[in-house]
């Protein structure tokens, strides 16, 4: 009797741990053309690397982006590039946007695993790109559409370099 629980017991954990490890593979992946690498993700379609998180926030290793996402003009968008890193114009701003979500309806049209722990409430970030000398363009993540608005409306960023 002890046997054939021991035996039970075993087949429990083989197919527990085997069904852990099904379930696993059935979880969302990052879309293929990612490689993430704790606060960056890089982009193989594209040849650029983004900051995973929003500006305002900042990268925790096993936690994911904490802080609150900061809203600027666009004006001072551009102003929170560095030597490194820029505000996208606004084609390469639209390759973030998750073709297969936008579709679906998801909130935020962007890859979640990517670039996690947006502020569901302003999923509408400043590219670099002027339209005339009053307005600007952005993308919005939150339907996936690119369209333009008031230079002093205040909207996320999120900043991108060329290659690794």
């Amino acid at each position: 009797m002890l046997k054939l629980v021991i035996r039970g017991w075993m087949w429990f954990v083989i197919l527990g741990v085997a069904g852990g490890a099904h379930a696993e593979q059935n979880a969302p992946a990052a879309n293929s053309r990612y490689v993430i690498q704790g606060e960056t993700v890089y982009d193989k379609k594209t040849n650029l690397t983004w900051q995973r998180c929003s500006v305002g926030q900042r990268w925790v290793e096993g936690t994911g982006c904490v802080g609150a996402v900061k809203t600027f003009t666009f004006d001072a968008a551009k102003q929170q590039a560095d030597g490194m890193w820029r505000l996208p114009p606004k084609g390469k701003l639209a390759t973030l946007i998750d073709r297969n979500r936008k579709t679906n309806r998801q909130k935020p049209a962007s890859d979640e695993l990517a670039f996690p722990d947006m502020d569901l409430e302003n999923l509408v970030y400043w590219s670099s790109t002027p339209r005339d000398a009053s307005n600007a363009w952005f993308v919005s993540f939150e339907r996936g559409y690119i369209y333009y608005d008031y230079r002093s409306t205040p909207r996320a960023v999120r900043l991108m370099r060329s290659g690794r």
